[in-house]
């Protein structure tokens, strides 16, 4: 980080101001104490009639009220310029994973189509190349449905279109074809209630599984074991997905819903555009349920707990 860049820092600022606003409230009270006792002594010699009883407070206080007002305004100017500040650099880290998630498949794809091109492959090897390129083009599919429902959710031009379904149903769907996906050794345990309905937009709602299930095995070590329960209690339908993953500490469960967003660690290089906890908490929001994450901290895994009312 250059010099001025630390000179310059938020926090910096703020020690700084508020040093100098104290040196300027000290010195205006002995200003303001010198010219009361000049004006006494001036009154004492020549208007004796003038002189009031005692320090003229009423003055003194609104003039330290003034300066906290000030100085109030100092702090709200501050915290706004440090949100926007932290809000921007989050967006250029956005900026920076999206381009690389889009090349990154672009790229494997445009290989193996220039490898068919220029090989005669055997059926099986042709096979394998197939199946990378749909699981490519999967990856992009499922990165341009976050950047536009994320869109939609910020302005939501477009109304929800909420019908009666059945959450059992597209959870059993959705855990299926991620256990495909699992690396080897990975397991997902599904413990469900048949025929719980409620009534959502399914898409919305099947992206609100996926960003789950995804953000439990991309933060899992080799092997996931992932944990689903789906049950129904007093007309509230009431779902949890709990991984083996690497934790959250308590400041990140603050957080790990906002907007680009995304948990690092040192030696961490885990894909993603922090957008997909801020769509399940926006669609969940939107829809009249609630998310909550519970984790005991590092290394402890984390529990993802979603609670809609049921039909």
């Amino acid at each position: 980080m250059r010099p001025w860049r630390r000179i310059f820092h938020p926090v910096m600022a703020l020690i700084t101001i508020q040093l100098v606003w104290i040196t300027v409230v000290v010195f205006w009270i002995y200003w303001f104490i010198g010219k009361h006792r000049e004006f006494r002594e001036l009154a004492r010699k020549y208007r004796p009639e003038l002189l009031g009883e005692g320090f003229n407070w009423p003055v003194m206080a609104e003039g330290l009220v003034m300066l906290v007002l000030i100085l109030a305004g100092v702090y709200v100017i501050f915290v706004y310029w440090n949100r926007q500040s932290r809000l921007y650099t989050q967006q250029r880290s956005f900026i920076s994973q999206v381009t690389h998630e889009l090349k990154s498949p672009l790229a494997s794809i445009q290989l193996h189509l220039e490898t068919i091109r220029l090989r005669s492959l055997p059926k099986e090897k042709l096979d394998t190349f197939v199946d990378t390129m749909l699981a490519d083009t999967e990856r992009l599919h499922y990165l341009i449905n976050n950047l536009l429902m994320a869109a939609r959710l910020e302005q939501r031009r477009k109304p929800a279109e909420r019908r009666l379904t059945d959450l059992s149903a597209l959870l059993e769907e959705r855990v299926e074809r991620e256990r495909d996906k699992l690396p080897q050794g990975g397991n997902i345990s599904l413990e469900s209630e048949p025929g719980i309905k409620v009534v959502v937009d399914p898409e919305e709602m099947g992206m609100v599984l996926r960003n789950l299930f995804e953000n439990a095995i991309l933060y899992s070590p080799g092997s996931p074991d992932i944990s689903v329960r789906l049950m129904r209690s007093k007309g509230i339908a009431c779902l949890s997905i709990q991984d083996n993953g690497r934790g959250l500490e308590k400041k990140e469960l603050k957080r790990v819903f906002d907007m680009f967003y995304r948990v690092r660690s040192a030696g961490e290089n885990v894909r993603g555009t922090g957008l997909g906890l801020y769509i399940v908490y926006s669609i969940m929001r939107d829809n009249g349920g609630a998310v909550i994450v519970e984790s005991e901290g590092l290394g402890k895994g984390c529990t993802f707990t979603i609670t809609l009312p049921t039909a």
